[in-house]
């Protein structure tokens, strides 16, 4: 019962403290980027004529009407700008720049694969050409020239 009761006391002093906060300004330090988005679409939405012409009581009560068109209406809403934005940026160039590493070591390791199977069908070429022997079992003379001869 005693947490119950904290609690419901904590809700209140919260459920107050935003009453408060809403009955003195509404306005209260907005970041920089909400104000620069709402200022241009003010200015984009009323009429250069109704600024000049209108008296203040008019203007405020036309922006008034503007504001709650703004907010009402979905497709007018601009989307608040990704506070990640530069993270996601970062990380997406070094996954880039990883899988490009990753895939020049990998055409390197090909690379050199190819060359040693190379290397070893042609030493077996030869080594096939060195070891052939006559019907007594004597080498053959001629391959071993004639390897003898590609040399020089």
């Amino acid at each position: 019962r005693q947490t119950r009761k904290k609690l419901i006391s904590k809700a209140k002093i919260k459920q107050e403290y935003y009453k408060t906060l809403k009955k003195e300004d509404k306005n209260l330090l907005l970041p920089t980027f909400y104000h620069e988005i709402f200022d241009s679409d003010i200015i984009e939405r009323s009429p250069a004529s109704s600024l000049s012409n209108d008296s203040t009581k008019e203007k405020g009560r036309k922006d008034l009407k503007d504001k709650k068109e703004i907010k009402k209406s979905k497709i007018n809403r601009k989307s608040k700008p990704n506070p990640f934005y530069k993270v996601f940026q970062k990380r997406e160039r070094v996954q880039r720049e990883r899988c490009a590493e990753r895939e020049s070591i990998r055409q390197e390791r090909q690379f050199c694969k190819k060359k040693r199977e190379a290397y070893n069908a042609l030493r077996n070429k030869t080594k096939k050409k060195l070891m052939k022997c006559n019907y007594k079992g004597q080498p053959v003379m001629k391959s071993r020239i004639d390897h003898i001869l590609s040399k020089i």
